[in-house]
């Protein structure tokens, strides 16, 4: 069961990735100036992870998970999404964070790190 130190441990391991805080306060981590990956809390104080990626069907693709990715919000060009991560596992975080780094900082930035680097 994840929890956000796996996602600073995970990130970190990302070309460029920064560590920094949101307006409000919350831990958050930057591909170049965007935000790929931040700390939400639900009201019941469960960590959930805010992700980004450019696969515009997620919401259909992701309907029958809702007690995982609670929230799940379709833009023009892209989809956030919030997750529970007391429910996923790490290999999926990795997955998330992933594609979500790409889609805010661009697939060059990452350059032939791949998942197996992240989870090593």
């Amino acid at each position: 069961m994840p929890t956000w130190a796996d996602v600073d441990e995970l990130a970190g391991r990302l070309p460029g990735a920064e560590r920094t805080v949101t307006h409000e306060g919350s831990p958050a981590w930057r591909a170049g100036r965007h935000t790929f990956a931040r700390l939400r809390v639900d009201d019941d104080a469960r960590e959930l992870v805010q992700v980004w990626t450019g696969e515009m069907d997620t919401a259909l693709a992701l309907a029958g998970r809702r007690d995982v990715f609670v929230r799940i919000d379709t833009f023009r060009f892209r989809v956030t999404l919030w997750a529970r991560l007391d429910r996923l596992d790490r290999r999926e975080l990795a997955e998330l964070l992933l594609d979500s780094y790409d889609v805010r900082g661009g697939p060059r930035r990452r350059g032939d790190i791949g998942l197996a680097d992240l989870l090593r």
